[in-house]
């Protein structure tokens, strides 16, 4: 399968190409270069692995939650070629990439994906070990970190930007329920590509970004 994904939900901009069995993948820390960065990124994967976009079988891209500008860039990309091309698209949870990012070889049986949302608050996801990739439990939401509740007993491995940006309000709120962490983990497009691979694609133009709060920041 030819699978193109995109991950542009937080300032870590990444591309990555499946032709075959082999992954290639562009990324880079670009606060303010998604816009700049994807296409020529997708033209440069494309032309390594000899295919065009006709070749593709889908397009994968993390729907959300995350930052609004970067977020609307990465989609509007992935549906303007899925379009253009007839395509089929998987919309992926960025949380759900962080989570399979922060543990690849699956050693923790549960993860809470925190990606900082600004304005006080983190994007949260909890999700179990499941054998195809993350399961979640439970709906993506956002709040403050001192807000923050286990839906399951037991420890946890606590990942991403949101857990950098408060590491000691969330560990006074989680004290106790922590196994391990991972603040430096960011949802990524190889990422978006192992999950989208294996959900149902959707038309290109039922894809909607997932913002999980009305007032949205960039």
């Amino acid at each position: 399968m030819n699978i193109l994904a995109i991950e542009t939900a937080t300032p870590r901009c990444s591309v990555a190409l499946q032709a075959g069995p082999e992954i290639r993948v562009r990324a880079e820390h670009a606060p303010r270069g998604h816009a700049t960065l994807l296409l020529p990124w997708i033209g440069e994967l494309l032309a390594e692995a000899g295919l065009a976009y006709a070749d593709l079988d889908r397009i994968a891209v993390g729907r959300g939650p995350g930052g609004f500008t970067s977020l609307r860039i990465g989609l509007g990309v992935a549906q303007g070629i899925a379009l253009a091309h007839d395509l089929p698209v998987a919309p992926v949870s960025s949380l759900a990439a962080l989570a399979l990012a922060a543990d690849p070889e699956a050693e923790h049986e549960r993860i809470l994906a925190l990606i900082d949302a600004r304005m006080g608050e983190v994007f949260v996801g909890a999700f179990a070990r499941g054998p195809d990739g993350p399961i979640a439990l439970g709906a993506e939401r956002v709040l403050p970190p001192d807000q923050l509740v286990i839906p399951e007993a037991g420890r946890w491995l606590l990942a991403g930007s949101g857990l950098a940006a408060y590491p000691g309000r969330i560990e006074t709120r989680l004290a106790g329920s922590v196994a391990a962490r991972q603040p430096e983990a960011w949802p990524e497009a190889r990422q978006v590509l192992v999950i989208g691979r294996r959900i149902n694609p959707v038309p290109a133009w039922s894809v909607e970004p997932v913002y999980v709060r009305d007032n949205v920041t960039s």
